[in-house]
């Protein structure tokens, strides 16, 4: 009896992803025959048959398998298949298809990115890739066209922020105090004479709005909500509207020139953050960014044709986004490029990266640090280089049982970080722990049962959460009840771990950790 073993060999990771079979289950296979993709942090490989037999498969497609483990079995006899049948754990299930319709494996992943209910397909026999794309383009047919300042952009994949919609009306500043007003007087006021002097002007401003000492905020039309934070000196000039949603902070020395800006709710943005450039006044100079984007440290966004940046969004430290490209004379041969970019929601982009002029990066992807992207990047993909070109997918899925293991380990992680940070905490039992007097505690599945004051991690929510006990649902990415400044601690706790929460905007106004 021979073994398929998931070796340690050119790995960096505990785990592995066994992508895709490339032979039946019981079939036969021949000596150094490929007969499944594994797909590790470095590479993707296909692993051959050690010998001649029958394979016995132990795991199904797309599951996580910890390196060292056995995948499958080759039997060279009958007997030893006997024995493999009688021995062997049952693989996991297969993914079910979306519904009761039948559909292949990446026609359902397709189905499920976009939202399609497989039921809208009339259609015998299996549902294809292929038919799919066909709905989605009958959609995007069908859809309203972009708005005029959008120049026809596609917003498909990307969630504009509500401030988007603003009416024409809102905010609207009077002209006259727009033509006096002196920008290096107004710098010199102080943080609360800035919002009550635009207010008096007609913005509508919300209340715990600072904008920094040394700032200029200017814009025919002006609407911040609730909490937002501008840091010092930073400098917003816009030639027709600017609307920045709740929470939104920016660290200090932003640059925002553009003809009109919508920055959505719970943006973090880092310091010496600058949107504009050459052409930031052009007709099409456009900006949207959805909630809770990331830009990170000294990000430039050059704006003279639409930018759209989704929803949580990862837009890093250093990198670069342009809309054209001006250099020799276009009639000698050189490029004159002017054109929209777009990053749909929770894409990232790496340190240092470069989207040049019509690049479009797909919902979930990432493009690696020092990349060069120049055209279009897929969903759930992974893309590096110069130019960047796909290499692999951006993620992939975890079987339930190493979900409960990352989960169990938040206990464990969060439990070492407060003792660190000199809390007094208990020792952990049952999963759990407590600290200022609330038990923070780890259930693969919540159905109520727990008493107050308590702050539950857990993968699925289904019971009543009483008073005095918070949930958080991981996957769902939902919170449950009230917890006060442990479950805020808690909360940010697994915002650092790539999980935000609704309901939001929220910001983390200090705690434990």
């Amino acid at each position: 009896m021979l073994e398929i073993v998931l070796t340690r060999e050119d790995a960096n990771t505990e785990y592995a992803l066994l992508a895709e079979w490339l032979v039946e289950d019981r079939s036969e296979v021949s000596a150094g025959q490929p007969v499944c993709v594994v797909e590790t942090t470095k590479a993707t490989v296909e692993v051959e048959a050690p010998g001649a037999g029958t394979i016995v498969q132990l795991y199904g497609e797309e599951v996580e398998v910890e390196l060292g483990k056995t995948i499958a079995y080759v039997a060279e006899t009958a007997g030893e298949l006997a024995s493999i049948a009688a021995d062997a754990e049952a693989k996991p299930a297969p993914r079910p298809a979306a519904g009761d319709r039948k559909a292949t494996r990446k026609a359902v992943e397709l189905a499920e990115l976009h939202g399609v209910d497989l039921a809208e397909i009339d259609k015998r026999g299996f549902i294809t890739e292929k038919d799919i794309e066909a709905l989605l383009a009958q959609r995007k047919a069908a859809a309203p066209a972009a708005g005029p300042i959008l120049a026809g952009v596609s917003t498909d994949g990307v969630s504009l922020p509500a401030v988007f919609e603003l009416d024409e009306a809102d905010g609207a500043l009077d002209p006259g105090f727009l033509s006096s007003l002196d920008h290096d007087v107004f710098r010199r006021l102080p943080a609360a004479d800035k919002v009550a002097s635009l207010r008096a002007a007609g913005a509508r401003i919300g209340e715990g709005v600072d904008l920094g000492e040394g700032s200029l905020v200017v814009a025919a039309r002006i609407v911040i909500e609730d909490g937002v934070r501008l840091g010092p000196r930073a400098t917003v000039v816009c030639e027709e509207a600017l609307a920045i949603g709740e929470l939104t902070q920016f660290g200090g020395d932003l640059e925002l020139r553009c003809r009109r800006a919508f920055l959505g709710a719970g943006i973090w943005g880092g310091r010496s953050v600058r949107f504009g450039g050459g052409g930031h006044r052009d007709p099409w100079a456009t900006l949207a960014v959805g909630d809770l984007a990331f830009v990170g440290d000294e990000a430039f966004v050059n704006v003279c044709r639409p930018v759209l940046i989704g929803r949580e969004v990862y837009l890093t430290m250093r990198s670069l986004i342009v809309t054209h490209n001006i250099g020799h004379s276009i009639l000698e041969g050189f490029e004159n490029r002017f054109a929209s970019v777009v990053l749909e929601d929770r894409s990232q982009v790496g340190l240092g990266a470069v989207l040049y002029a019509g690049a479009r990066v797909g919902r979930e992807s990432i493009v690696a640090s020092n990349s060069y992207v120049v055209g279009e990047i897929p969903a759930r993909s992974f893309a590096i280089g110069v130019p960047a070109k796909v290499t692999g997918s951006s993620s992939h899925k975890l079987s339930d049982a190493r979900q409960r293991e990352l989960a169990r380990r938040f206990v464990d992680d969060l439990h070492e970080l407060l003792a660190l940070r000199g809390h007094a905490v208990s020792a952990i039992e049952d999963d759990g722990f407590e600290v200022e007097g609330t038990r923070v505690a780890f259930a693969p599945s919540y159905r109520g049962g727990v008493d107050g004051p308590a702050v539950v991690l857990a993968l699925d929510v289904r019971g009543d959460v009483p008073d005095g006990v918070a949930v958080i649902d991981l996957l769902g990415r939902q919170v449950h009840g009230d917890g006060g400044v442990v479950l805020d601690s808690v909360r940010e706790f697994c915002r650092k771990r790539g999980i935000k929460l609704e309901p939001g905007p929220w910001s983390y106004p200090g705690g434990l950790i």
